[in-house]
């Protein structure tokens, strides 16, 4: 059975978010919004969860690995092993945001986590104050992949998240509709030049007004 937890937009505290971060450290698998789509959340260091989660997501590309979602820069250094000059700047100009970022990974990571043979960690700061609130609460990362079946349409709603996982996973926060449309756009900064993996809502016009040496 999947508990749901209502939660308003001005009841987003601490104490709300205490069932959601219960599950999480428990070792558990919970659907919440974010500032795209509704996203399935396990913590980065709980294996068994991660792999559950990778069961759900059945017939996805070995090398996508699972994205990670941060409260708040600084700790990018418990995933990723260096922050080149690039990343940095990007991170200051559009985070929290849309950008998510590759970074070489730090060693022990879950292999879910790492993407393909370059062993990157992708990490994007959450704009939604509630997911922020939550990673504070569980003190580390958690995934950020969307809520749907692979080859599925991401679900917007809490509704159409029961719709996909009803029975599957632990808890699923329903927040109301999301108003992303868009995925976020992925730069992979682990080289000697930052490089667009993939177009999604931060444009690569206003990249590179920041960061001119972007490659496409």
């Amino acid at each position: 059975m999947t508990d749901v937890l209502k939660i308003k937009p001005n009841q987003v505290s601490f104490k709300a978010l205490g069932l959601a971060a219960e599950v999480l450290l428990a070792g558990g698998i919970i659907a919440g919004p974010t500032q795209s789509f509704y996203a399935l959340m396990a913590l980065a260091d709980k294996p068994m969860a991660l792999e559950r989660l990778w069961a759900l997501k059945s017939g996805r590309d070995q090398s996508q690995a699972f994205l990670l979602l941060l409260d708040r820069p600084e700790r990018v250094v418990s995933y990723a092993s260096e922050i080149k000059p690039a990343a940095k700047l990007l991170m200051e100009s559009f985070w929290p945001g849309l950008l998510t970022l590759l970074f070489t990974a730090h060693n022990g990571l879950h292999p879910s986590l790492l993407g393909g043979k370059t062993k990157t960690v992708a990490l994007r700061m959450e704009g939604l104050e509630l997911v922020r609130k939550l990673i504070r609460l569980v003190d580390r990362a958690v995934t950020g992949t969307s809520a749907n079946p692979h080859g599925q349409w991401p679900s917007s709603t809490a509704e159409e998240t029961l719709a996909y996982f009803g029975g599957l996973i632990d808890l699923i926060i329903d927040f109301g509709p999301t108003g992303g449309r868009d995925y976020s756009t992925i730069i992979d900064t682990s080289g000697d030049q930052p490089l667009i993996v993939r177009d999604g809502a931060v444009s690569i016009e206003d990249l590179r007004l920041v960061c001119p040496e972007i490659l496409v």
